[in-house]
């Protein structure tokens, strides 16, 4: 026999006993049951299993229901964890925080092992979390396909390698090596009375099934309805019930659940997440009773998969799509019936505009401090300046506008701010908006080797500038595409039925209204003539103009959050913690120690990047938009939701959105959260309906592109009766008091 032991101990196994003077093939075909289990006390007195292997904190072994092996038939094993008092290991899902046990088998030839059956968990609250788990003492039951071919008389070694996380207020992984032998014996094995007990409670906490039960769940205000109808004369008390689902992030964990007695069954309110999968066909977990489901469950726990369904449903459907070309032949704004010439006017002015959203700020205050820097030079190379800045800008929408075409081309469904929807993006985007405000902040000084030793060649070509405004003009690109402005909807919705060339001329349309403002003003620098001349204030202007970066690098991890969860704003936190430490370093080091900066800013970076890479935490798709907040009362998009509320005779409203697009936070919190226009929506029992476009949806682009559009923000009201009406993309209250106002049809409720 072997003895199993820890890979943390160095201390040697310890010696097995000697065998008793039995010969095992006299048990290979007992005569009688007292010689069977004769022979089964002494095998297991020779070591049939091995000692436990002890930790801080756990005691883990692995055991076996019975004491002998028959070749060809199932094992009934366990991982029994023994663990000490205020101390806790995790449930399958291990709730807020924590991880579930593992166990890895290493087994002969012929032996497979399967997956871990868990009994019910009990709940673990901690602060303001709540996890699942277990206390005192845990059995994971696996069970083990024997080979046919295995000969009586020998012996039979199980090994495993065992993984829990142990917390009480802090949490500790532990392992153990573990390792069980069993006899094969040609009978049927009895039972180890030793384990026979703590096997038999294991068993009554697996959850069991509803037989005959009907389950079903729906989503309203902010929580699952759960409903539950026990079959016709069961009679059931179950008392307190509780609901753990099989899958993370679906539930508020440590929020209320509310059991309740409803005409032919039972109901269980679960609060809803902050965020959650809404596209979910079932809700699927275990239900935890106070005193049993009745006679077709004994036992306390049920796994149940309960279909969820729209308790408001109807039979009358409607096509989203017609509604749209409705609303077109009814005057709607809608991009595709542009001409030619309306298209690039609105193109020109929508991108002077875009100057006006807060996600350009920076990069113009930045911009603008760099005219003030060379106002009083040669006007001359202030208008290169702007040429080059107009240049960064054309070139950045071309292949902007190239990308997005391409992609369509090969059959992807995809819009304006397309790579924004890309956590990785984002992640970039972040790291490099962090670097550029530790420069401006005064961290270190980037290039200032290089400028030394080719300043005389900037001297005389004046490049440096030129390329400093060009790639101003690349990142003010990058960072405007989150934003929409007035007829950049509706122009750039124009370029979804046009071919390539008249696409690439909208797009330009939109380049050269964006740069038309820093283009002016390098080209009348008069206009900059009052104000001050470059002095020490510049210093603190630039200073004050890392801020605003800043501030966009909050708002990106903002952007992940929705994207990636908690997970992954916390390694782009640490990511960028430890880029923020290469800059400090290369700040440091940079004039004195060169090399030695170099190598710490390139080896730092690289390390940032790597732990900051979203690949590390798993894609977000449990985005959802409806929450227990009276003003975020809203119903996930599709086009079937739409079409059954206008079935109902109901006035909907459609917000497109998505995190990263700050012109729809601000629309939102101005105006739609506004409690005139709140009040306004219940009093008109209006539907609100939210098409977050956070993450890629195809259903959603094509919703757009129905309506002649390509990005977000779009606002379109369905009235009860009539065709849609398209809001201006930038709301304020009114705007939106007047529309539903306008809506209002003869009541149908």
């Amino acid at each position: 026999m072997r003895t199993s032991y820890s890979n943390m101990d160095d201390a040697a196994p310890p010696a097995p006993r000697p065998s008793p003077a039995i010969n095992a093939t006299a048990c290979m075909r007992p005569r009688n049951q007292f010689i069977a289990a004769f022979c089964i006390l002494v095998f297991a007195s020779n070591g049939s299993f091995a000692a436990p292997v002890k930790t801080p904190h756990v005691e883990a072994e692995i055991i076996a229901r019975d004491a002998a092996v028959q070749p060809g038939r199932p094992i009934e094993a366990a991982l029994r964890l023994k663990i000490i008092d205020h101390w806790h290991t995790y449930w399958r899902n291990p709730g807020d925080s924590g991880l579930p046990t593992k166990l890895t088998w290493s087994l002969p030839v012929g032996i497979t092992a399967g997956a871990i059956v868990w009994p019910y968990p009990k709940k673990l609250p901690l602060g303001p979390l709540m996890n699942f788990g277990y206390e005192g003492e845990a059995l994971h039951l696996v069970t083990l396909q024997t080979a046919s071919d295995l000969k009586p008389g020998q012996n039979l070694t199980l090994k495993a390698r065992a993984e829990w996380l142990v917390c009480s207020d802090v949490c500790i992984p532990e392992s153990a090596d573990l390792a069980i032998s069993l006899p094969v014996l040609a009978s049927a094995p009895l039972r180890d009375a030793r384990w026979e007990k703590v096997f038999s409670e294991a068993h009554a906490a697996l959850p069991g099934t509803l037989k005959g039960w009907k389950t079903d769940a729906s989503v309203a205000n902010g929580k699952f309805s759960l409903t539950l109808t026990p079959p016709p004369g069961e009679v059931v008390a179950p008392g307190e019930f509780s609901f753990y689902p099989l899958r993370e992030d679906i539930i508020a964990n440590a929020g209320k659940q509310i059991s309740s007695k409803t005409n032919d069954g039972f109901r269980l309110q679960i609060p809803l997440a902050d965020s959650v999968n809404l596209t979910l066909k079932s809700l699927d977990g275990v239900l935890v009773s106070q005193h049993g489901w009745g006679k077709t469950q004994p036992g306390k726990a049920v796994e149940i998969s309960a279909p969820i369904t729209s308790s408001k449903a109807i039979s009358k459907l409607s096509d989203l799509k017609s509604g749209a070309t409705a609303g077109a032949q009814n005057g709607v704004q809608d991009g595709r019936e542009l001409g030619l010439a309306i298209a690039l006017i609105f193109a020109f002015a929508g991108g002077m505009i875009l100057n006006l959203m807060p996600c350009v700020f920076p990069i113009l205050g930045i911009k603008v401090m760099g005219f003030v820097q060379h106002a009083q030079g040669d006007p001359s190379r202030l208008k290169g300046q702007g040429l080059a800045f107009l240049g960064g800008v054309v070139v950045s929408f071309w292949a902007l506008a190239g990308l997005l075409l391409a992609l369509r081309a090969g059959g992807e469904s995809i819009g304006w701010g397309f790579q924004l929807q890309s956590p990785a993006f984002v992640t970039l985007l972040a790291i490099l908006f962090l670097l550029m405000a530790l420069n401006l902040s005064g961290i270190f000084e980037f290039g200032m080797r290089l400028q030394s030793a080719v300043g005389t060649l900037q001297t005389h070509r004046k490049r440096g500038p030129m390329i400093e405004a060009f790639l101003s003009g690349v990142l003010a690109t990058i960072i405007a595409t989150p934003c929409t402005a007035p007829f950049l909807g509706a122009a750039l919705g124009y370029t979804l039925a046009q071919p390539t060339s008249v696409s690439l001329l909208v797009f330009t349309a939109v380049a050269f209204g964006m740069a038309t403002p820093v283009l002016i003003l390098s080209i009348f620098p008069g206009w900059l003539r009052h104000l001050p001349k470059p002095g020490i204030w510049m210093d603190t202007f630039k200073q004050s103009m890392a801020f605003p970066l800043f501030a966009t690098v909050a708002w990106l991890t903002w952007v992940l959050g929705s994207q990636q969860g908690n997970d992954g704003v916390g390694v782009l936190l640490f990511g960028m913690v430890v880029i923020a430490l290469g800059a400090w370093l290369y700040g440091h080091w940079q004039i004195k120690k060169p090399i030695r900066a170099l190598v710490a800013a390139i080896s730092l970076l690289l390390a940032g990047l790597i732990i900051a890479w979203p690949g590390i935490t798993p894609p977000r798709t449990d985005r959802g938009p409806v929450t227990s907040d009276a003003k975020e009362a809203w119903v996930p998009f599709s086009k079937q939701t739409v079409a059954d509320f206008r079935g109902q005779g109901r006035t909907v409203f459609i917000d497109f959105t998505a995190t990263w697009c700050i012109t729809c936070q601000v629309n939102k919190r101005i105006a739609l959260n506004d409690k005139a226009v709140l009040q306004k929506f219940t009093d008109m029992n209006i539907v609100r309906v939210k098409a977050d476009w956070t993450i890629k949806d195809p259903a959603i682009t094509d919703a757009l592109a129905e309506f002649g559009r390509n990005g977000v923000p779009l606002y379109v009201l369905y009235p009860a009766e009539g065709a849609p009406q398209i809001l201006p993309e930038i709301l304020t209250p009114a705007i939106v008091l007047s529309a539903l106002e306008k809506s209002r049809a003869p009541a149908t409720q």
